[in-house]
């Protein structure tokens, strides 16, 4: 996990600084550090609670995530008269959002289907 934190700082140090090879090394570098690192494990262990977990995580993360992005952006589009070079911000911010609910909803559809979900016989 320090690997990745500290990858993702040089890239974001790198970015900022404007130095596009040293974005492009410290890319590689990671994922090559990555790699190494998850080839010397021979065995992982996870049980049922790991899964229920990992999935609760997931799902909050990206309840949040939209919802920020969604406040942000209603926030941005409503300030366009004071602010109107943030505008275009709030709108993709509020679409890309929007895009990710949709999506999320059509995987849960599609798996909710894939493993025998029956909907209640109602008559």
């Amino acid at each position: 996990m320090a690997i990745i934190v500290s990858m993702v700082a040089l890239v974001g140090w790198f970015t900022a600084a404007g130095n596009a090879l040293l974005v492009a090394i410290s890319i590689t570098t990671g994922v090559v550090l990555l790699y190494l690192c998850k080839s010397k494990i021979k065995e992982v262990v996870e049980d049922e609670r790991d899964v229920k977990v990992s999935e609760k995580a997931s799902k909050l993360a990206i309840e949040i995530f939209a919802a920020t992005n969604i406040l942000i952006g209603v926030v941005l589009i409503a300030l366009r008269y004071r602010c109107s070079e943030y505008t275009n911000i709030g709108f993709t911010l509020a679409f890309s959002a929007s895009s990710l609910m949709i999506l999320y909803s059509l995987l849960y559809g599609y798996y909710n289907k894939k493993y025998g979900y029956e909907p209640p016989n109602e008559e």
